[in-house]
């Protein structure tokens, strides 16, 4: 780690508690969160050796462990490696940069990258170090904002709206990106990795503010409509996740 950390790590690291609290939270990001995780857990195959990149505080720790799994997180905040380590003291923690990623060539079998590529400035250093620790034929699950659901669509356009008025949305100066998933599968596969499977997550169509202001409606609204996760319908969903296999 350097003196001075990259803009989403300092955000990230400032988020800690707070990022942990939301998963319990019945709240449309609380929501957003506890269905991702559901969903990506389903991915993961029994008694792998996973590391979760930007793992956070260990949200995935308790579902790994009842999948028998070996589990390591790593993040580049130090706060929340450390919130992780409160949880679990037992699990295998540790602070590190998801650009230079500190284990072994083909280390695991399975590494996951949940809201992590949308931050980063540099997508093919992430890539190609996701694609050095695993194993042959090993997987990486990664999800993607869906550029293209209608709720996404709606708050660019807003926004797009109230800068004319010159209002500036504060983002903290934080890059986040969105992914078609012609972009996304293309992406992967330039890196290495043929993506064999997508499922789409968080089926929230109650506009903000509305969403923030009636959040028991936008989550009842949500979890109504996960059943179209995989249907013709699927790009509803403001997230996609996709398992990706390594050449």
């Amino acid at each position: 780690m350097t003196d001075h950390p990259r803009k989403e790590v300092a955000y990230f690291d400032k988020k800690s508690t707070e990022y942990r609290a939301e998963y319990d939270r019945e709240t449309p990001e609380g929501y957003s969160f506890r269905i991702r995780r559901e969903k990506v857990l389903a991915l993961v195959p029994e008694g792998a050796s996973v590391l979760d990149i930007a793992s956070g505080p260990g949200v995935m720790v308790k579902g790994l462990r009842a999948k028998h799994c070996n589990v390591t997180l790593l993040d580049a905040a130090p706060a929340m490696i450390a919130r992780a380590k409160e949880e679990f003291p037992d699990v295998r923690a540790v602070v590190g940069d998801a650009y230079k990623l500190l284990f072994s060539d083909g280390e695991f079998d399975v590494a996951l990258a949940m809201g992590l590529i949308e931050y980063l400035e540099h997508e093919d250093a992430f890539l190609n170090e996701a694609k050095r620790i695993l194993k042959p034929g090993g997987s990486l699950i990664i999800t993607f904002p869906n550029y293209w659901s209608p709720w996404r669509v709606f708050n660019r356009l807003a926004l797009a709206l109230l800068s004319l008025f010159g209002h500036r949305s504060d983002k903290n100066n934080v890059t986040h990106r969105e992914y078609s998933l012609v972009q996304a599968r293309a992406l992967l596969a330039e890196h290495g990795f043929k993506p064999d499977y997508v499922v789409y997550y968080n089926f929230k169509l109650v506009p903000y503010p509305f969403d923030v202001w009636l959040p028991r409606l936008t989550v009842m609204q949500s979890r109504i409509l996960e059943v179209l996760d995989r249907t013709p319908l699927a790009f509803l969903g403001t997230g996609f996740i996709v398992k990706a296999t390594r050449d």
